[in-house]
């Protein structure tokens, strides 16, 4: 199990100003690739409940990922699924044995709980931006689209302030976002039911 540090700045756009920054930085869609998020939890949403996120992405292969908050940033830890151990959990409700699975009864939270909630299907453009990477997002889930810049740098001061440079030399309003991709895909069930 692979453990990160992930201290990233985001920020909501309009469609219009997702496609000001793409013309911004000379991009199209045809530049990205399609990631999805498999969001994880209990009924009651146990590990929500406790500030904790865990889900599965697919790209390339299928990474599971269990953060954790921290003062600056989400402790991030990550283990490699194979297909066969994501569709046993995905038609099964059979979850992976490993480190996580094991992090995750340490918690008093049985790993036979959990099942996926929601998913969100990323459109994901990056771009170099002064020695880091800026990712330019187009999001689905459930009957909602929207839009996503990310900066993932050393401190969330340095992440901030490149966003805002990016979003100044855009011409666009810097509009810090809090929320994650995970709530916001979890929040919209609450809508559509």
């Amino acid at each position: 199990m692979a453990t990160s540090i992930e201290i990233e700045a985001k920020a909501l756009l309009t469609q219009k100003d997702y496609i000001k920054v793409l013309r911004h930085f000379k991009l199209d869609v045809v530049d990205g690739f399609i990631q999805k998020n498999y969001y994880i939890d209990t009924e009651n949403r146990d590990l929500r409940n406790q500030g904790l996120s865990l889900r599965v992405r697919r790209l390339n292969g299928y990474n599971m990922s269990f953060k954790l908050p921290m003062a600056e940033g989400l402790l991030e830890k990550t283990q490699t699924l194979t297909r066969e151990q994501f569709e046993d959990f995905e038609s099964h409700g059979k979850f992976p044995e490993g480190d996580i699975s094991n992090f995750i009864e340490s918690l008093y939270i049985n790993p036979c709980d959990l099942k996926i909630i929601a998913t969100l299907t990323t459109l994901r453009i990056l771009q170099d931006y002064e020695d880091l990477t800026l990712a330019i997002d187009e999001n689905r889930y459930g009957e909602t689209q929207d839009y996503e810049l990310e900066m993932e740098a050393t401190s969330m001061k340095k992440a901030q302030h490149l966003l805002k440079k990016v979003c100044d030399e855009v011409g666009i309003v810097y509009k810090e976002n809090h929320t994650s991709k995970q709530k916001r895909a979890m929040d919209a069930l609450s809508v559509v039911k």
